[in-house]
């Protein structure tokens, strides 16, 4: 495939000029708070009333039970969520957001989604569908998956 280096070279220089576009306020106000992309995965993985053990959120998000912990202790700081005990076994931990937590959650999914809607509006409907079917092939095929040519996004299951 030689056509593959200069399509990964040309799209890795597209996603670096989406990034360097301006961050909304939400955006603007998480990295004031020393928060980065892991803690926004974080609110969006307890969005928007999940309460979950700090292993299940450690498997999630392919880390360690310590890196939770560290990630969590800025934000129960802050609070953005909070920590209690299960009520069946103290040695769980089980966290969920607190209401700055969803309203900030909710924030910065509306910023993503109006930044979305801003790219796909140069782009026809068919094209639209077009080009999210063929990302969501690539991303399939690069999580190891084959590239099924059917897969839907789970919020739009019902819809398609």
């Amino acid at each position: 495939m030689p056509f593959t280096t200069p399509n990964a070279q040309r799209f890795l220089y597209l996603l670096e000029r989406m990034r360097h576009q301006r961050a909304g306020p939400a955006l603007e106000r998480l990295g004031g708070m020393g928060l980065s992309h892991s803690h926004m995965r974080l609110l969006r993985m307890l969005a928007p009333d999940h309460e979950l053990p700090m292993k299940e959120i450690a498997d999630r998000l392919q880390l360690t039970p310590p890196s939770v912990t560290a990630l969590t202790r800025r934000m129960v700081a802050i609070g953005m969520i909070e920590r209690r005990h299960h009520a069946d076994d103290s040695r769980v931990v089980l966290l969920s957001l607190t209401d700055a937590g969803r309203d900030l959650h909710q924030q910065l999914y509306h910023e993503q989604l109006q930044a979305m809607e801003k790219l796909l509006a140069g782009l026809s409907e068919d094209e639209q569908r077009l080009f999210l079917d063929l990302l969501d092939r690539a991303v399939s095929f690069a999580s190891g998956g084959s590239p099924d040519t059917n897969a839907v996004c789970p919020e739009n299951r019902g819809r398609v």
